[in-house]
């Protein structure tokens, strides 16, 4: 090749040569790569128990078995979709963490216009944080979207339902095998584990239908254990409080001791106390079942908790509290209401710690309850909260100092104040001297002027998600009535907007009317005939925010001249 005129010319393109060929080198290599099909692989749903606002707090258990067994976390995986819809309301359903999710899709001129959560049986806060992926299916006009972290479960339950309404609507006809029902590992607790003891079983049992119980997580289960020809036939599960998804999973394992014909066997992984209560119960009926010479162990877990008492610990220290012996009660604010405990003193030692009420949620309340041992042991209340279990933590803590307040001032001595009074008597031979004539004072008082006028106002504010972003930013509204400058009431404290979630409405009334150790914002307000220095309800902050806003803008419509 020869370069015509002047060469120099050409330097400058000849500069980017090397670079070209290194770039066709490449795309040749490549030339039969295939790219994967990504899929967004779930965090597991112990993830989205670590979201804690609150609140929220409920799958955690208190006891953890020896595991081996894995199952895989739930994907979403993308579908071929068609874009277009036939108009009309369809509904679907799927599978969430704790059951069945069934949604509302509304297509209009062939395009998703809307999507409502009709049902759910997640717990609030892990739901309202997935339902965040609603608006994103409704903007981009699919359900290829990113499953919300921290909330897997809900978002493949959630995506799961819109897909099965889209396929009813004319969308896509590929199954949902990217979305299986949930027998996913869900970890069950992180706390330390007592494990599931093998134990010397007989070589036989008397044929017969037997009964035993166990504990799983949400408190007694039963089993029904078939024994025919000396060997184990049939387990069935009678009862149990442990939720669907874990029960389910750990289940997988009755089939495992039949036909190992033993009940040394492995615990499900991510269903771990489950399993241990099934164990727990099978042994227990086998215990009724067993013949020959071999001493049954009916239950190799940890000490079965009553129901209201929790003191399986003992003291690691004696004295720590020198104060009276006997039994002192104390309360504290959980999320819920109020939790009662009774506590016993001797020798200056907490003995013990009887959990007398509570209003919380069972399965919350039962894992924050496992504190109650570490402040036995350590005698001492500076103790960490629960992980999934914080408010239902507080509340016991807080209970605890208050037993041991009222121990404290037992121990106080009265004090016992004298009052003196002395009487002057007057001079002997005075006399008081006669008054005379009508002294007259008159009192002019100005009119003050008002800032508000009389009537009832409604006020709106934007309820702002914090950092831990539980839920979808709404409008909240109130009514306040105004009558001679006075709050009178505030009242219709609700929700509203085209992204409003009825789950929310708990927050909403927790925030306007408080609990019973807690003053509701209302309250507060009416109090205070202001809205300056209002307190944040706990559990409930963002909502209490938004009401004192809420208020401050009804306030400024009632005033003169507004």
């Amino acid at each position: 090749m020869k370069f015509r005129g002047n060469p120099k010319k050409y330097l400058p393109a000849l500069g980017f040569l090397p670079t070209a060929v290194l770039a066709v080198c490449i795309a040749v290599s490549l030339g039969d790569y295939t790219a994967p099909v990504l899929s967004l692989d779930a965090v597991g749903e112990s993830a989205e128990k670590s979201t804690e606002t609150s609140t929220t707090e409920k799958r955690r258990e208190r006891k953890t078995a020896a595991v081996t067994t894995k199952a895989p976390a739930p994907a979403v995986e993308k579908l071929s979709e068609s874009g277009t819809y036939k108009d009309g309301t369809y509904t679907g359903t799927g599978t969430g963490f704790s059951g069945t999710i069934t949604v509302q899709v509304v297509i209009e001129d062939g395009k998703i216009k809307d999507i409502t959560i009709l049902s759910a049986t997640d717990d609030s806060p892990y739901l309202q944080n997935a339902s965040a992926l609603l608006k994103q299916i409704v903007a981009l006009q699919s359900t290829n979207v990113d499953i919300v972290s921290g909330a897997t479960y809900s978002s493949v339950g959630l995506i799961s339902a819109v897909r099965d309404a889209l396929q009813k609507a004319g969308g896509s006809s590929a199954s949902d095998s990217a979305l299986p029902t949930l027998a996913a590992a869900k970890s069950q607790s992180n706390e330390e584990p007592p494990t599931v003891e093998t134990v010397e079983e007989p070589a036989a049992y008397r044929d017969g239908v037997y009964t035993g119980t166990g504990t799983g997580f949400g408190g007694e289960m039963t089993v029904q254990v078939t024994v025919s020809g000396g060997r184990i036939t049939d387990i069935q599960i009678l009862s149990s409080k442990d939720d669907s998804p874990y029960l389910q999973n750990a289940s997988a394992l009755l089939q495992n001791i039949i036909a190992a014909q033993s009940t040394n066997v492995d615990a499900v992984s991510g269903a771990t106390f489950s399993s241990a209560g099934l164990i727990e119960a099978v042994r227990n009926a086998l215990a009724n079942a067993a013949t020959g010479s071999a001493e049954t162990t009916p239950a190799a877990v940890t000490e079965k908790k009553s129901e209201q008492t929790t003191a399986p610990a003992k003291p690691g220290k004696k004295g720590a509290f020198p104060y009276p012996d006997g039994v002192y009660t104390g309360s504290g604010e959980g999320y819920g209401g109020i939790t009662k405990i009774e506590l016993t003193l001797k020798d200056g030692t907490i003995e013990k710690i009887h959990v007398v009420s509570n209003e919380d949620d069972e399965s919350f309340f039962k894992r924050a309850e496992t504190l109650i041992s570490l402040v036995i042991q350590r005698q001492s209340t500076d103790v960490d909260v629960v992980s999934g279990a914080t408010f239902s933590s507080e509340g016991i803590l807080e209970a605890i100092n208050e037993a041991l307040d009222a121990a404290k001032n037992a121990a106080q001595p009265a004090v016992t104040t004298t009052t003196t009074v002395t009487t002057i008597a007057p001079p002997e031979n005075t006399t008081a001297a006669p008054v005379t004539g009508t002294t007259s004072t008159e009192t002019t008082t100005e009119p003050i002027e008002k800032i508000y006028d009389d009537g009832t106002y409604v006020g709106t504010a934007d309820c702002y998600p914090d950092e831990d972003e539980d839920f979808v930013e709404y409008v909240l509204s109130v009514k306040v009535k105004i009558e001679n400058d006075q709050i009178v009431s505030i009242s219709d404290a609700s929700g509203a907007g085209d992204s409003y979630d009825k789950l929310n409405d708990r927050y909403i009334s927790r925030a306007a009317k408080g609990t019973g150790k807690i003053t509701g914002t209302i309250a507060q307000i009416l109090e205070k005939q202001h809205t300056d220095g209002i307190d944040a309800v706990s559990g409930a902050t963002c909502s209490s925010d938004a009401i004192v806003r809420a208020v401050d803008d009804a306030l400024a419509q009632a005033r003169k001249g507004a």
